[in-house]
């Protein structure tokens, strides 16, 4: 352990209109071949034609539109093959899968093997081809972390290192106008519990070194998160509902931007290590099984917690204008009132979970070491109860 705290963000560029900029920057880094990497929602929706229209006649590039949600390790493994050589940088263009996938590719194309080799943190033996980022959701923030996420083996995990932490990325809310109301919820909420989890990190100073900057809660990554969590709370649901607010949208984006640039120089906790682990048993996507798993991990981690919830909950009643005691006790409820909100599932069990798979389910939850090293409260055997109780 250590008192020394390092911090490393990601240059980017945000604000509307911002993705304009995207061919000056390429140039600026005199990238002169890119291998983009999107799905087909994307490639349908108009946003691929307007950065290919961007880029047109000042770079060569190749695409690969076919970038599955929530992907496996085996979706990457089995294209290192077929994509070619000789890119200076992987363009994404899409969400969280997108850039994960991005991130998982720029390993193996350069280091070879499977992906299954680098599972853990820090072994990435090197550099890797750039990666940049255009997020077109506002929830992961892989545009500015160090990590890539999969399923392998029924569990979802990931590899994280420094080498694979983008080089550049280009945020502009105005691409995520026109996301369907459920992606913008599922993704959002991911980008809320980023910030509420970062906040709540153990201690900088109780988390032993680390081939990551996955340090523990420290000054940069609690105001980034406090910041993050204001503006998210404030636009979330406007954002869901005026899909066309502006303002919603910009909060979303810099929201979610900073949670990412907060966990990824503080680490996670319980309910992101409960929710991959349930996100590999059920098919779902990830802010849905962050949504069901939120009880279970606050409340166990409650004790260690509840004066960080107080200062939450305090934040909620300045954006709603309530005048009250700030309460941790008030900010889960007034959490899990928000679930219920925009109908997300509060349990496992609303996902077809049974008591029967608690065992399973923690199991799968203590084998995320990058989230639990973490977690504010150190897990034991009580943990099982909690999760009976929550499912």
């Amino acid at each position: 352990m250590t008192d020394i705290i390092s911090f490393s963000p990601s240059p980017s560029i945000f604000g509307f209109g911002s993705i304009k900029q995207l061919p000056e920057v390429l140039a600026s880094n005199n990238y002169k071949k890119l291998l983009i990497f999107t799905d087909t929602q994307i490639a349908k929706s108009g946003i691929l034609q307007i950065v290919l229209d961007l880029l047109e006649g000042s770079i060569e590039y190749e695409i690969f539109s076919a970038v599955p949600p929530e992907p496996h390790s085996s979706d990457m493994d089995k294209q290192k093959d077929r994509l070619g050589s000789g890119y200076d940088a992987l363009l994404s263009l899409g969400g969280g899968s997108v850039m994960d996938f991005a991130k998982a590719m720029s390993i193996i194309m350069t280091h070879e093997g499977s992906l299954g080799d680098y599972l853990g943190e820090g072994l990435v033996p090197g550099p890797v081809v750039p990666i940049v980022c255009v997020p077109t959701t506002s929830g992961t923030g892989s545009q500015s972390t160090q990590t890539t996420v999969f399923t392998i083996e029924g569990v979802k995990r990931g590899v994280s290192s420094e080498y694979i932490r983008p080089v550049f990325s280009v945020v502009d809310p105005e691409l995520t106008i026109e996301l369907p109301p459920m992606v913008t919820r599922n993704s959002g909420y991911d980008a809320l519990m980023h910030a509420c989890e970062s906040f709540m990190a153990r201690p900088s100073s109780q988390v032993p070194d680390r081939p990551i900057r996955y340090q523990g809660s420290n000054p940069f990554s609690r105001a980034l998160a406090l910041e993050a969590f204001s503006h998210i709370w404030r636009s979330y649901k406007p954002a869901i509902y005026e899909g066309k607010n502006r303002e919603a949208r910009i909060g979303m984006s810099i929201g979610a931007h900073m949670a990412g640039m907060a966990f990824s120089h503080s680490g996670l906790g319980l309910v992101h290590a409960l929710a991959s682990s349930l996100g590999g048993m059920v098919d779902a996507p990830h802010g849905i099984c962050l949504a069901a798993c939120t009880r279970i991990g606050l409340q166990y981690n409650f004790e260690y917690c509840e004066k960080g919830f107080a200062v939450l909950d305090g934040i909620i009643a300045d954006i709603e204008e309530i005048s009250s005691q700030p309460s941790g006790k008030r900010f889960l409820d007034r959490l899990q009132q928000l679930i219920n909100d925009v109908a997300m599932p509060s349990r496992p069990s609303e996902l077809g979970i049974g008591k029967g798979d608690a065992e399973k389910l923690m199991e799968n939850t203590l084998v995320q070491t990058r989230r639990i090293q973490t977690n504010p409260r150190p897990l034991d055997d009580g943990l099982l109860n909690y999760i009976k109780e929550g499912i």
